[in-house]
């Protein structure tokens, strides 16, 4: 059997393994509400139902890749299934390595290839392979379509280009950042028509130009039937309003990504493959798949840096890299074939373009793009935030723009003897930028995961054996919890918001304001109904608490509720901390609705001693100075013309800190 391919399954088995043994510490799903949506489409998928959550369809994301992370839902519970998954895609992302492989080997030949293979997988956004992200499965399929590309440019016959059709419509139905690949192949053809003096690229071409044109055609005539021009991208139907963009934005984007870029790769292959391209495009290249492999790399890069800066000036505040990472594996198909030529460093070009690309990363507004919101987008970034908390501000700018020229230094002036050590600089930089990332993630999950289930099995509402659980938000647990909650449990059935609360996503949700009563309205004045309901401890529904989710460090806990029917809330609370203590400067909220006969009971902690008062419809009802150290039990009653038919609001407030352990309110 050939040995490169022996070392090859070797590269993807071991990739696999230790892919998969980081991912085992990781609490996935943890990116709300992404990982939790395509999760719920999967099981929705796989059972029949189409792609739907709650039982309402949503705008169209991707087919191919809930239908991955939904299968193992077929024999496994909740929790199996994740690991299921993420085994699945340690290898999907691991073999991502054989069509790098299968492309560099003609070119570069077998060890160089083994080289490209290997980068391919050491970079650190293959952590998503530990996350419900469609970028373990789009990373693969664009790099499949990218060498079926580079396949059908080279020697263009009707097979080839009916696979080339194939993968690009695989990974159209990954992922819907797949359009992009018709400005992919125009831009190929361009520029391969620029190396080859020749508009016989497009000739060559035309039948696979003629079918994606017709398909085109198809999809934009199903999509306008189904919902009209909106429906055009599906899920990202903003992306299309042409007016919501600012070109300032863009063009900054756009060099915050191609800054980013620099630092995904090491630098080092971009120089590689700027190279190249001066040569192919001079008409100096006299290998054709080497033509074909810089007109691939060099319009996928742009066309893709160029979408997704348009797409991150208007949705994300720093750079995107999950959305970059198929563009690594054709940089580096490029820097081994340049190693494998012994580094050729024509002059001015090298120096011009090693100072471009210096330049792109020395300009990134570091305090800006390393940031702890950027992790979950940008993992190979989390390197770079780390490293900051060594230094000062100033010491960390100095050390990180060394360390960049001294790297892009190395690919300009190393002497060719010492060639394959640019190789190594490449690979340890992803390897520490990898482990480190995958420590980060798995301690980032697991902090999330103790804040929304407080240590409590995160399937505490299934274990109950309650049916068509309805989950109230009330805004007083951070949102992503709703998504998290509603991921593990499927005995919900449908989602209830309080007006004036937010939630993020496209999970369907009726939207209700509780009535004097306490009644849980729709804006039709329809009533909700439900034999369970789970809500915050902050308010408490009229039935039999049946299970109870304790509170974190940073939001209250929940209570699984046995309901009447339609859902009505007893009271609420507001305005107390989930440790239970009320600063001095705000007060806390007690609403009762249906007030009658009754009493707020409380305990109040002293803490410094201060006046604190109970206020009843803006009336003082108590007050007293709590010790710092003692307990205040006050009982306040409702008025005395309290009949059921409106709301009691009762109010507490310190002019210092205080604590409670009890806020309760007990009817007559």
């Amino acid at each position: 059997m050939d040995g490169g391919l022996i070392a090859l399954g070797g590269i993807v088995l071991v990739s696999t393994v230790v892919r998969f043994a980081l991912s085992r510490g990781v609490d996935a799903p943890w990116i709300a509400p992404d990982e939790q949506l395509y999760g719920l489409l999967g099981r929705s998928l796989v059972t029949g139902h189409g792609l739907k959550v709650l039982g309402q369809s949503v705008p169209y994301y991707s087919l191919l890749y809930p239908l991955l992370v939904g299968l193992p839902s077929l024999w496994s519970d909740t929790a199996a299934a994740v690991t299921w998954a993420q085994a699945l895609q340690a290898l999907l992302m691991s073999a991502t390595a054989v069509p790098a492989y299968l492309w560099a080997r003609p070119i570069a030949g077998p060890r160089y290839a083994l080289l490209a293979a290997g980068l391919t997988v050491l970079i650190p956004g293959l952590v998503y392979s530990g996350l419900l992200m469609s970028e373990a499965l789009y990373y693969p399929a664009a790099t499949l379509a990218l060498w079926a590309l580079a396949l059908a440019l080279t020697k263009p016959t009707l097979r080839r280009q009916a696979l080339l059709v194939a993968a690009v419509g695989l990974a159209l139905l990954t992922r819907l950042q797949a359009v992009g690949f018709a400005g992919v192949i125009v831009v190929a053809l361009v520029l391969l028509a620029l190396a080859e003096r020749s508009t016989a690229p497009f000739r060559r071409m035309l039948p696979t130009l003629g079918v994606l044109g017709l398909l085109a055609v198809a999809w934009i005539g199903s999509r306008i039937a189904q919902g009209g021009v909106g429906q055009l991208l599906g899920a990202y139907a903003p992306l299309g309003q042409a007016r919501a963009y600012s070109l300032t934005d863009v063009a900054q984007s756009l060099a915050w990504q191609t800054g980013a870029l620099v630092l995904f790769t090491i630098g080092i292959p971009l120089v590689a493959l700027a190279i190249l391209t001066w040569g192919a495009l001079r008409g100096q290249e006299r290998d054709p798949r080497v033509r074909v492999l810089v007109a691939t790399a060099v319009a996928y890069l742009s066309v893709t840096v160029v979408e997704v800066s348009a797409f991150a000036s208007r949705f994300v505040e720093h750079v995107t890299e999950r959305q970059l990472l198929s563009v690594l594996p054709p940089v580096f198909v490029a820097f081994v074939v340049w190693l494998q030529r012994g580094v050729p460093r024509p002059q001015p070009l090298t120096s011009l373009a090693t100072l471009a690309i210096a330049a792109s990363a020395l300009l990134l507004p570091l305090s800006r793009v390393t940031v702890p919101a950027a992790f979950a987008d940008s993992p190979s970034l989390i390197s770079l935030e780390r490293l900051s908390h060594h230094f000062s501000e100033s010491t960390f700018e100095i050390v990180y723009t060394c360390t960049v020229a001294f790297v892009l230094l190395l690919a300009a002036l190393l002497p060719r003897a010492a060639a394959w050590s640019l190789a190594g600089v490449v690979a340890v930089g992803l390897v520490a930028g990898s482990m480190i990332a995958s420590r980060e993630i798995r301690d980032r999950s697991q902090t999330e995961r103790e804040r929304t289930f407080a240590g409590a099995p995160a399937d505490w509402i299934d274990a109950t054996g309650a049916k068509d659980v309805a989950l109230l938000l009330t805004g007083e647990r951070l949102w992503p919890s709703a998504w998290e909650t509603l991921f593990w449990n499927a005995s919900i059935t449908k989602v209830v918001r309080l007006r004036g609360t937010e939630n993020p996503g496209l999970v369907p949700q009726e939207v209700v304001a509780p009535s004097a009563e306490g009644r849980l309205l729709t804006g039709r004045r329809g009533i909700v109904t439900a034999p369970y309901v789970a809500a915050p401890t902050s308010v408490s529904p009229i039935g039999e608490p049946v299970a109870t989710l304790p509170a974190s460090f940073e939001q209250p806990g929940m209570v699984l509720w046995r309901t009447s029917s339609p859902l009505e809330l007893s009271y609420r609370i507001a305005g107390f901390k989930p440790n239970g203590d009320v600063y001095g400067n705000e007060s806390a909220v007690v609403k009762v609705f249906a007030c009658r006969r009754g009493q707020l009971e409380l305990t109040l902690l002293g803490k410094q001693g201060l006046p604190t008062r109970i206020l009843l419809d803006g009336k003082v009802a108590a007050e007293r100075a709590i010790p710092s150290g003692g307990v205040w039990r006050p009982s306040i009653p409702t008025p005395a013309t309290a009949d059921g038919s409106r709301t009691c609001v009762y109010r507490i407030a310190s002019d210092g800190l205080i604590g409670s352990t009890r806020v309760d309110f007990v009817r007559g």
